[in-house]
């Protein structure tokens, strides 16, 4: 008989114990849950903090791309000028080199885009023209500039040159850059 209340009581304690520790690995969850929520509000209030504080203003479209550019590409480009293209309801900023290639840059997804500026037909005379991206689209390296790889400001600043070159709104906060190899013959 004294065994078996003695065998009870152990199994209670433990049972009981089990509940503590329950409970209480819940209850930090709970916290570590609110201070993650916390720690992420706390990122974005000081993003727009930072972001209000901070008129944009750039004031040479060309300059500003060459030094996104310059970090998604890993060098600098020297480009000569930033020239609208609008093309089956596609937009794009076209912009030529000094070593001969072109830099195409468009808010639209690249494969929307590489569809979108294929040169149709295959005759020999189509052949021979080059298209907007050579004469090899899909091969055409492509990069995606957003605020994680051009900086925290790049899409306020993207939408101040993109309607300074092309005159239209831009509506997203990505662009996407394609780096046309020079033309050989």
């Amino acid at each position: 008989m004294f065994e078996t209340i003695m065998y009870i009581s152990v199994l209670g304690a433990v049972l009981f114990f089990g509940v503590l520790i329950s409970v209480g690995n819940e209850r930090q969850r709970k916290a570590i849950s609110g201070i993650r929520e916390q720690a992420a509000h706390w990122a974005e209030t000081d993003i727009r903090l930072k972001r209000a504080m901070r008129d944009v203003l750039v004031p040479d479209a060309r300059q500003w791309l060459v030094g996104v550019a310059g970090k998604v590409l890993g060098a600098s480009p020297q480009v000569l000028s930033l020239n609208p293209w609008e093309g089956n309801g596609l937009k794009a900023v076209v912009c030529p080199c000094e070593d001969g290639r072109k830099l195409v840059l468009t808010p639209e997804l690249p494969a929307r885009f590489i569809k979108g500026v294929q040169l149709k037909g295959r005759s020999r005379l189509s052949k021979a023209d080059v298209g907007l991206l050579g004469d090899r689209p899909k091969r055409v390296p492509v990069f995606e500039m957003n605020i994680v790889t051009c900086g925290p400001f790049f899409d306020l600043e993207a939408r101040q040159v993109w309607n300074g070159v092309t005159g239209s709104r831009l509506e997203f906060d990505r662009l996407y850059l394609f780096e046309v190899p020079k033309v050989s013959h």
